[in-house]
């Protein structure tokens, strides 16, 4: 069997996959929004479009102080252009991918070569996370995109000392910065800081450029800068977290996402420290066991002090990792922004391990395990979870698919071809079946969306809709329009009769409890469909798990 052959060429393969890549982003644009954190960052854009105001973040007319601007600017831009739909909002989040996908690929290429470049994208976009990002749409494709531009330029800079290279490295944490907040500039810091230490570069420790670096990237974070002063400090009277006199500016720079980690923000949480480890082996699958065979191969090399290649990725990811497993608030989400660091380093050890056989052969073993173990309960979710057959795109998908696989595993001669494609290819024939069919089909159990289809099919009068005991941000969005929320205490003051109220059992008991007459129009089965479990999967067992709301009109 052929380990590895020169003359073939990963950029058709990569080209081919890529293509394969962008249909299963494509068909997640379409997946209804889920509540209630893509339906959040979807919502806030909106309200700056239809209040023309791009400086204040307000969620619900209120003001929210959570996360940073840049995110909702561009989904704001894409607003104009798409208009408030699930292109608009979603778009931005592809768009960003994509530039992650290509400086990925221009650092492989600039910093090893060409193939590690193509192996490094391929890894990047076909990791499970990464794709589910780009349609749950959170805040992880502009950090991981903007991680790796900032990186790949101050990596330049260190070499040939072109300012412009480190205008752009800079420019890049601003963006980091106004995406997320300070923690978000960590992964770049370190693998600058640590690479620098580990050379004993010490005059490029004690230079005059790291100042520059601070002082323009403060001055490309200025617009966000100015908004939080205009929209908070200049106001100290407004109660934010039950508190006045709130700096958003201190916010911004310390108890946002930092304050999260270091625990001492408005928001709390508790840490395992060995979270990210059992979290990377889905979240960044098919490559996972890969990458930390790399991880393992370039600690050996630093500790040997053997290694002849850089040295931020491995330095980027180790310090990140080792913070984020410490800290006392942890999501899954979060390892995103470590996955262009991870690519590379997956790349440069098939790449660097390419004569060795006994490695590959290892590695090709741990990949039929993965793709089985992924592949295997991915064909028979469908029949546990649905009695519909699967639709015709997805069914030739899965027959494609499966014979692409099936003839590189038995008649492909090049080891390395088996180990990279046929996962990739696997992964990405699971997604489209879950884009295309699996949360299509479970979706309808989330009410908050449901109502807002029903009420624009009805053509009932949206103005009249107002939602109690039922938080929701996902009607609002798909009706163009602010819901106004109602709590009890509200009730006593606020007359209901001839609204429309999209409410829970609960909220129907209290409504009666206030001599209101109540003329049913619809209910709605619900779940929560970001937090699948096996109950509510399985449709033998579904209606045990389901909790019901119901829209009515109030006489």
């Amino acid at each position: 069997m052929k380990i590895l052959n020169k003359k073939i060429s990963f950029s058709i393969w990569f080209q081919f996959l890529f293509v394969l890549t962008l249909l299963v982003y494509t068909a997640g644009i379409f997946v209804t929004l889920m509540e209630p954190d893509a339906a959040v960052y979807a919502d806030i854009p909106m309200e700056m479009v239809q209040n023309n105001n791009f400086f204040e973040i307000q969620l619900k007319g209120k003001d929210w102080l959570d996360k940073p601007h840049f995110q909702f600017w561009m989904t704001a831009i894409s607003y104009k252009i798409f208009g408030i739909n699930n292109v608009g909002f979603k778009f931005p989040a592809i768009l960003f991918s994509i530039i992650a996908i290509l400086y990925i690929y221009l650092f492989g290429k600039r910093f090893y070569s060409a193939k590690h470049g193509y192996i490094s994208a391929l890894v990047l976009m076909t990791s499970e996370h990464f794709i589910i990002s780009n349609n749950d749409v959170r805040a992880e494709p502009y950090l991981a995109a903007m991680t790796i531009f900032s990186m790949y330029y101050f990596a330049i800079y260190l070499k040939n000392k072109n300012v412009r290279n480190l205008i752009l490295g800079s420019l890049g944490l601003a963006v980091l910065l106004m995406t997320k907040g300070l923690f978000t500039i960590l992964p770049v810091a370190s693998a600058l800081g640590l690479s620098l230490l580990y050379d004993k570069k010490w005059k490029e420790i004690f230079h005059w450029q790291w100042i520059a670096v601070i002082g323009v990237t403060l001055i490309f974070t200025a617009p966000t800068l100015i908004s939080y002063y205009l929209q908070f400090d200049m106001h100290p009277e407004k109660e934010i977290f039950g508190e006045t006199g709130i700096s958003g500016i201190r916010f911004f720079l310390w108890d946002s996402q930092w304050g999260r980690f270091t625990n001492t923000g408005p928001i709390k949480g508790e840490g395992d420290l060995f979270f990210y480890f059992h979290t990377m082996l889905w979240a960044f699958a098919p490559w996972a066991l890969l990458a930390y065979s790399g991880i393992y191969l370039r600690i050996k090399e630093l500790l040997s002090r053997k290694n002849k290649t850089e040295n931020f990725t491995i330095f980027g990811f180790l310090f990140t990792f080792l913070v984020f497993s410490i800290s006392s608030f942890q999501l899954p989400h979060y390892l995103n922004q470590l996955f262009p660091f991870l690519s590379i380093i997956s790349a440069w050890a098939i790449l660097v391990m390419a004569r060795k056989y006994r490695f590959l052969k290892i590695q090709y073993i741990l990949m039929l395990l993965t793709m089985t173990s992924f592949a295997i309960p991915a064909i028979l979710l469908h029949f546990f979870a649905f009695d519909d057959p699967l639709k015709t795109d997805v069914v030739i998908i899965i027959v494609f698919g499966l014979i692409a696989v099936l003839l590189l595993l038995f008649k492909e001669k090049v080891l390395i071809k088996k180990i990279l494609i046929a996962p990739a290819i696997i992964i990405l024939m699971i997604n489209y079946y879950l884009m295309r069919q699996f949360y299509p089909s479970l979706l309808p159990y989330q009410s908050e969306t449901e109502v807002a289809f029903f009420i624009k099919k009805q053509q009932l009068n949206v103005e009249d809709l107002v939602t109690f005991e039922k938080r929701q941000w996902s009607t609002d969005f798909y009706l163009k329009k602010v819901i106004p929320d109602i709590a009890e205490q509200d009730l006593s003051r606020i007359n209901l009769t001839g609204r429309l109220v999209f409410t829970t059992p609960e909220g129907l008991k209290i409504l009666e409890r206030y001599g209101y007459s109540i003329e049913p129009i619809k209910s709605f089965k619900d779940f929560h469909v970001t937090t699948l479990n096996r109950e509510f999967i399985n449709r033998n067992t579904r209606k045990e798990v389901l909790g019901e709301t119901h829209l009515v009109y109030l006489q």
